[in-house]
């Protein structure tokens, strides 16, 4: 059912095809060995060399294990699988966390109409609510890095209030910056977050201008690289404020899927080419938050919650996060 990756696929792709076969394993494991297996019944012609071969084969389980052991490190206690005892095994824990649950949307959220390994038909089915659901993610995982208030700005929001009115209600629990009492002369009367999907802070100690303070994008399609809260924040700021916040903005992107930079070929380090891969991603859309940042902070952002703190927003759209995924892993299961 699983298309198997092939000798040319990215490490982040095999990776993905080991998680994808746990989750869909009746035994919730898949064996390093059904890899090799899959790979070489894929491949058109027997290896010359058997030496080359093996080596092939022990290059594509190590860097599959590389890329396990970065996410595992990156996503910490919550990350829902784990390599067995005697390394020979992925294996999908039995009992995944909240936090866990956010990473498996976010899997399967990369391969929705990604058909390196899931063909169309066993696909996840993503509509508007599913794309809405990865926002509520991402707002508290913004919560979570902040350590404060996170707000679901874009449209629609949470409790369907227009746009200025929004924008005034927000910027009053930040205390710092005033948006204009009314819109302005030339202002579109259908504006509806322009471009600014996630507003969240840090909170002063003494109340005073001057806090952590996050602006970002929510991008859950393929198309994520044509979108950058850069130019939208720098407009949202100058035209919605009369007067603007004195903190100074950081710009962030949130994204479901994994990291996949361009292999050069060369002796580079795998390390190297991924620094270089995410500086680059920076430059362009401000701090990045991809599956393994979203998961991880996350669950930052529910301890943040149990801590006291009453803004983060859309925490209660858990239960339909993880009652989506769960429906998903069966449908997977049975294909």
């Amino acid at each position: 059912m699983l298309a198997v990756p092939d000798e040319t696929a990215h490490r982040t792709k095999v990776a993905d095809w080991l998680e994808l076969m746990a989750i869909a394993s009746g035994d919730r494991r898949v064996g390093f060995g059904t890899l090799i297996a899959a790979t070489a019944l894929t491949e058109n012609e027997q290896e010359e060399n058997i030496a080359d071969e093996d080596a092939e084969e022990d290059r594509l389980v190590e860097e599959a294990q590389e890329e396990i052991a970065r996410r595992r490190e990156s996503v910490g206690e919550d990350y829902p699988f784990r390599i067995d005892e005697n390394g020979r095994a992925l294996c999908f824990e039995t009992k995944v966390t909240k936090a866990g649950y956010v990473y498996l949307f976010c899997l399967f959220l990369s391969h929705a109409s990604d058909r390196a390994i899931i063909p169309k038909k066993h696909a996840p089915r993503v509509t508007n609510k599913t794309r809405d659901l990865f926002q509520a993610c991402a707002t508290v995982a913004a919560g979570g890095y902040v350590q404060g208030p996170a707000i679901s700005f874009g449209f629609p929001r949470p409790d369907g209030t227009k746009f200025l009115k929004a924008l005034k209600k927000v910027y009053e629990e930040f205390g710092d910056g005033r948006p204009h009492k009314k819109a302005r002369p030339a202002a579109s009367k259908n504006v509806k977050d322009n471009g600014v999907d996630i507003i969240a802070w840090r909170r002063s100690a003494d109340k005073l201008p001057g806090m952590l303070y996050m602006i970002a994008q929510v991008a859950s399609g393929e198309n994520w690289e044509s979108k950058s809260v850069v130019t939208d924040r720098e407009h949202f700021h100058d035209y919605w404020f009369e007067r603007k916040p004195g903190s100074r903005a950081t710009d962030a992107m949130f994204i479901p899927f994994g990291l996949e930079p361009e292999i050069p070929g060369d002796s580079t380090p795998y390390k190297e080419v991924l620094d270089d891969h995410v500086q680059s991603i920076n430059y362009r859309f401000g701090q990045l938050f991809y599956r393994d940042r979203v998961a991880r902070h996350f669950g930052d952002g529910l301890r943040v919650i149990a801590a006291g703190e009453p803004l983060i927003e859309r925490h209660k759209d858990l239960p339909k996060i993880v009652r989506w995924v769960d429906n998903y892993s069966k449908r997977l299961g049975a294909a």
